[in-house]
């Protein structure tokens, strides 16, 4: 079969520049226009709450996720400037990912610049020999993470994984620099940017194993010598003593949930795995999923030395959350990281099978039924118009809050006295977020007994304790009592159902609560 021509798969109408750049400006109006329009989700509230009470570290991740939000907050602590700075990084993003597939596969050049091992597939002739190749993989890179449901919906939502993404994307860049030279100016971007990862979230300690993994395969050991490495660790170490510090003053509160966390089962179990796996699936793309996991485990990708380097950075995080998911299922947005830098090598995987007959309806259909499905997801944070069965729609969780605290603040109002103020009260640390920022600044305390970032900010609620509880249908219904960090009793006082086209999307009970239980150990 004849290879088709660089000028007819361009069809000399557009660059790949300008074509990166309208996707870009496409997905950063849709998600500035929603921004507007949608509720926070109970993630993007906790940590709109991080800007507005400022520290050096938090309870359940360090402290970049909240810093970013500090000026947004101060300036304007509504829905839509909790947005600004996760779109901002998203378009960030994107330029980034694209750079990362243009050196590492725009020229067989950047492959021979560090490496001797032995490369199995080198691009076409034909291909290799026009530059613009290289620019139509990096837009490849792009249509691919933005067809990748979850991670174009985390542009809008901020995330730890938003600017850790970022900075390592930006770590790798200064990794293929110091591949190539010894600059002492790369040994300090590299400290910069591991201390900055470290401070985004704490995945980032798998850096650390990618690091040493690329000394032992590139033959880099010589770099134990170099004093910009030990620059760099100096750097990165300084970096995260507000980490350090806050959890030093706070009994290690941080470092304790973190191992404790991901390990809620004593034993491991193939489903638990295999249900995450299925998740990550959809949540991701079958695309990017199936061709992930096959460059993941054909040994021949780890021959091309652009995807050696990417798989590196990648394959830590996999085995961790993978391994992990064996205890605790975990949530997709966790390995986002990982996802991200396997999609140069399967845009290039891709890009040398291009005549394959199979090649353009798998690349069509992908397009059409993801891309339509990732507009589908996007209006649905505009407005839940599916009709589903009743509380089948998956935004319920995401739906109504500002409803609901309206309600809850009219309650709190009519039952209240002088002498006994109504705190509210919900049953976890999630739903607390939601229903916090919406009542801000009052507090909201938590009847799960679970430590939680808001005992820091608030403090545990106190026996004998009075409060309004609002509880979402999807949690207990009706509420525990007569156990410690619970209730004596609890009365219903209202129910509201939400609905939109005769579907009811959520009902949120409030309950009148009289005497709270505090354990033993705090009354």
């Amino acid at each position: 079969m004849t290879q088709p021509s660089v000028k007819s798969m361009t069809l000399n109408t557009i660059t790949p520049k300008f074509a990166s750049l309208l996707l870009v400006a496409f997905m950063t109006s849709l998600h500035l226009f929603l921004a507007f329009q949608a509720e926070l989700g109970g993630d993007e509230a906790h940590y709109a709450l991080y800007g507005l009470m400022p520290d050096w570290s938090y309870f359940d991740h360090p402290p970049m996720v909240g810093w970013l939000q500090i000026i947004p907050m101060w300036l304007a602590p509504y829905d839509w400037s909790a947005r600004i700075v996760p779109i901002a990084i998203y378009a960030l993003l994107n330029y980034l990912l694209y750079q990362i597939t243009l050196q590492l596969f725009g020229s067989q050049k950047s492959d021979q610049a560090w490496s001797n091992h032995q490369q199995p597939e080198k691009m076409p002739l034909e291909i290799a020999s026009h530059p613009i190749s290289a620019h139509w993989m990096g837009f490849g890179s792009l249509v691919i993470l933005n067809t990748s449901l979850i991670l174009s919906l985390m542009g809008m939502a901020m995330l730890p994984d938003n600017p850790l993404m970022v900075v390592v994307l930006a770590l790798i860049l200064v990794v293929i620099k110091l591949l190539e030279t010894n600059q002492l100016k790369y040994w300090v971007a590299l400290g910069l940017l591991v201390g900055l990862a470290a401070l985004s979230k704490y995945t980032a300690v798998t850096l650390v194993l990618s690091l040493i993994l690329l000394m032992v395969v590139e033959k880099r050991w010589f770099w134990l010598r170099e004093k910009g490495l030990w620059i760099a660790i100096i750097i990165a170490t300084l970096m995260i003593t507000p980490i350090l510090y806050w959890n030093a003053i706070h009994d290690w509160a941080s470092f304790i949930y973190q191992i404790d966390h991901g390990t809620k089962s004593d034993v491991w179990s193939i489903e638990r795995l295999v249900r995450t796996q299925a998740i990550q699936f959809a949540s991701y793309t079958p695309l990017l999923f199936l061709l992930g996991w096959w460059v993941m485990l054909k040994p021949s990708s780890y021959q091309n030395p652009g995807s050696r380097l990417l798989l590196l950075f990648s394959l830590p995080v996999t085995v961790l959350f993978a391994w992990g998911s064996g205890y605790e299922e975990s949530l997709p947005h966790w390995v986002s990281l990982a996802w991200l830098l396997l999609i140069p090598i399967i845009v290039h995987w891709l890009w040398l099978r291009q005549t394959k007959k199979w090649f353009k309806p798998v690349i069509y259909l992908h397009l059409i039924l993801i891309g339509s499905l990732v507009l589908v997801a996007h209006s649905l944070l505009y407005k839940p118009w599916i009709a589903l069965e009743d509380y089948k729609n998956p935004i319920q969780g995401d739906y109504g809050w500002p409803t609901a605290a309206k309600t809850a603040l009219e309650l709190q109002k009519q039952h209240a006295t002088v002498d006994k103020p109504l705190p509210l009260f919900v049953s976890n640390w999630s739903v607390a977020s939601h229903l916090t920022w919406y009542v801000k600044p009052q507090p909201v305390y938590i009847t799960s007994g679970k430590q939680t970032q808001f005992e820091f900010w608030y403090g545990l609620p106190t026996a004998g304790m009075n409060g309004l509880l609002v509880v979402p249908h999807y949690e207990k219904v009706p509420p525990v009592t007569q156990k410690p960090n619970h209730f004596e009793k609890c009365s219903e006082l209202k129910q509201e159902s939400l609905s939109v086209n005769d579907s009811i999307i959520v009902t949120y009970r409030y309950y009148l609560c009289e005497n709270f239980i505090a354990p033993e150990s705090v009354q």
